[in-house]
């Protein structure tokens, strides 16, 4: 199975996980994102300021076995911009991230939603947000990357690996109005990561429109297509599924991502 086909797997399991957690809950209330600027968990995606997408979320404890990651609150808040058609190039050398296309900087909030335990079997953490319709946001990294590749302890052995002082590479899609835009490449600075809060800021300099929407999933679209080779106008995975009209070939994301249990 592909990584993709793993991914989308995962998302349409979490809504039965919802489900469950919902008819089990007991009510008990959950901390809330502790980043200075941060609004309670909201309920549905909402726009909000610029400055709430530039937070940094608090450093916290790090442990890089990852275990015993189980989180049922949280957000992620992400800044869309679009970024420049590559085929129209950019002289100035400006960077992607600083520059606008038809639009300003827009500030999305999602909700924590799905599984709260993140492990992809056999390799992956993807931490999945959602908001209204089929909105919704994920991050998604080996957990190799976590781990710096140490096994768990086995008998007395006890590996040891150094603190985590440097990002790392993750996954990220983002779905607005009808519109998926995701990469493969955007650095993910891991400020806390443990079983009592998980937070992370990322970047990705361009997330290219792609069909294969994983909160739209279409069994008309080929989902296991070779993802080394990102959607666009010139060559698109699948001409089966309409994107949002208006929507931009490609956009810069920033924003950061907080988790309680």
């Amino acid at each position: 199975m592909t990584p993709t086909a793993r991914r989308t797997a995962w998302l349409l399991a979490a809504t039965a996980a919802v489900s469950v957690i919902a008819a089990c809950g007991t009510g008990d209330s959950h901390d809330t994102p502790t980043s200075s600027s941060a609004s309670p968990t909201p309920t549905a995606s909402a726009h909000l300021d610029a400055a709430e997408c530039s937070e940094t979320p608090e450093s916290g404890r790090i442990d890089r076995t990852g275990a015993d990651l189980d989180f049922r609150s949280g957000a992620l808040r992400v800044a869309m911009v679009d970024s420049p058609d590559t085929d129209r190039g950019n002289p100035t050398g400006t960077p992607a991230s600083a520059v606008v296309g038809d639009g300003d900087t827009e500030c999305l909030g999602f909700s924590k939603w799905g599984n709260p335990r993140p492990e992809v079997p056999p390799d992956t953490l993807l931490f999945a947000f959602k908001g209204p319709g089929t909105d919704g946001a994920q991050v998604e990294f080996l957990a190799s990357d976590l781990t710096g590749g140490v096994l768990p302890p086995i008998g007395s052995s006890r590996p040891t690996v150094g603190p985590l002082s440097k990002p790392i590479n993750a996954a990220i899609g983002v779905s607005v109005d009808g519109a998926y835009y995701h990469s493969n490449s955007c650095p993910l600075t891991i400020t806390a990561m443990s079983s009592r809060r998980a937070a992370a800021s990322f970047t990705c300099q361009r997330a290219t429109r792609n069909d294969a929407n994983p909160f739209a999933p279409d069994d008309d679209v080929t989902y296991d297509a070779d993802e080394s080779t990102p959607a666009s106008p010139g060559n698109p995975t699948s001409s089966t599924t309409p994107t949002a009209i208006g929507s931009p070939p490609g956009v810069t994301l920033s924003g950061w991502f907080e988790l309680t249990p």
